[in-house]
C-alpha cells in the first residue's frame, strides 16, 4: 500500500509558526525581566537612590563649570542647567542597562549553557529579551526619579511635547546598551573572563557616547566618530534631545538607534554561531 504524501502546507507553514513561537517566548522573557526588576524592589530602590545621589553631586559640579562660560569653548551654546539635564538623561540610561554579559559569561564558562541548548526556544533570544525587559523597567524608575529631581530642584526640563521623544530615545538607547553588553558577554566563548572587553566598551561609552558631556562640545573629527558609533546611539541622542529638543534630532536619533540595533543583533548572532561551533569542536 502506497502511503499518502503529506500535505506541503504544514511544511511551508512551519517557519512562520516557528518565528511566532520564538517571538512569543521572547515576549514572555521580556515580561519576566520587567516584572523581576520591580519584584526586586529593594535593589531597584537602591539603584534609584544612588542615581539621585550621583545627580545631586554632578549637578552641583556642572552648574559650577557652566557658570564660568569659559571663553573659546562651546559652553555658551548650552542652556542654563543644560549640562546637568544632559547628564541626568545619560546617567539614567547607563543605570538602567542590565548586566547581561555577566549571565552569558557564567553560563558559558560553567557549562550551564549546554542544557539550555536542548530547550525548544532559543537561549540567546530569551536571555537578551529578559535583559531588555529588566532594562526598560529600570529606565522607567530612573526617568521617574529624574523628573522628581527636576520638580524638587525647580529646574527646567524638556518641553512636554518633546518628552515622549526623549523617553523613546532613552528606551532604545538602553536596548543598544544591552546589545553592546551581549557582545561583551559572548566574548566568553574565546576568553575566560570578559572583564577586559567590558572595560574597553565602558570607556568607549564614556568617551564616544558622551556620558558626562555632549559630544557636540568635542573637536569636529571626534564628534563625527561619536555620532556614527553605537556608543553615540546608546547615550548621546537622548541627552541631546533633552537639552536641544527638535524633530530633527529625535528622528536622527531614532534612525541611528534602529540601524545599530539591527547591526549589533547581526553581530551578536554571528558571534553566537561561531562560539557554539567552537564549543562543539573544542569544548569550553
Amino acid at each position: 500500500m502506497r502511503s499518502t504524501p503529506r500535505s506541503a502546507e504544514p511544511i511551508l507553514a512551519a517557519p512562520p509558526r516557528r518565528w511566532a513561537g520564538e517571538l512569543a517566548a521572547a515576549a514572555s522573557s521580556a515580561r519576566i525581566g520587567f516584572a523581576g526588576a520591580f519584584a526586586a524592589w529593594p535593589v531597584l530602590a537602591g539603584r534609584t537612590a544612588f542615581y539621585a545621589l550621583i545627580m545631586v553631586v554632578l549637578s552641583a559640579l556642572w552648574d559650577k563649570v557652566a557658570a564660568e562660560r569659559l571663553p573659546g569653548t562651546l559652553a555658551h551654546t548650552l542652556p542654563a542647567g543644560g549640562l546637568a539635564l544632559y547628564v541626568g538623561v545619560t546617567e539614567a540610561i547607563v543605570f538602567s542597562v542590565a548586566f547581561v554579559h555577566l549571565k552569558l559569561e557564567d553560563d558559558i564558562r560553567s557549562g550551564r549553557l549546554e542544557p539550555q541548548l536542548l530547550r525548544p526556544k532559543a537561549y540567546l533570544a530569551r536571555t537578551i529579551a529578559e535583559a531588555l525587559g529588566a532594562s526598560c523597567a529600570r529606565f522607567l524608575a530612573m526617568a521617574g526619579a529624574g523628573l522628581a529631581l527636576l520638580v524638587v530642584s525647580g529646574r527646567a526640563g524638556p518641553p512636554l511635547a518633546a518628552l515622549p521623544g526623549v523617553l523613546a530615545l532613552g528606551v532604545l538607547g538602553a536596548a543598544v546598551g544591552v546589545l553592546l553588553l551581549t557582545i561583551v558577554g559572548l566574548c566568553a566563548f574565546w576568553v575566560r573572563r570578559v572583564l577586559p572587553a567590558y572595560l574597553v566598551v565602558q570607556k568607549l561609552i564614556f568617551l564616544l557616547g558622551g556620558l558626562f558631556a555632549p559630544i557636540t562640545l568635542y573637536p569636529p573629527w571626534l564628534r563625527a566618530i561619536g555620532e556614527a558609533s553605537p556608543f553615540g546611539a546608546h547615550l548621546f541622542y537622548a541627552g541631546e534631545a533633552a537639552i536641544h529638543p527638535s524633530t530633527d534630532i529625535i528622528l536622527s536619533g531614532l534612525a541611528a538607534q534602529a540601524a545599530w540595533l539591527a547591526l549589533l543583533t547581526l553581530l551578536a548572532l554571528a558571534m553566537w554561531r561561531a562560539g557554539l561551533a567552537r564549543v562543539l569542536r573544542e569544548g569550553v
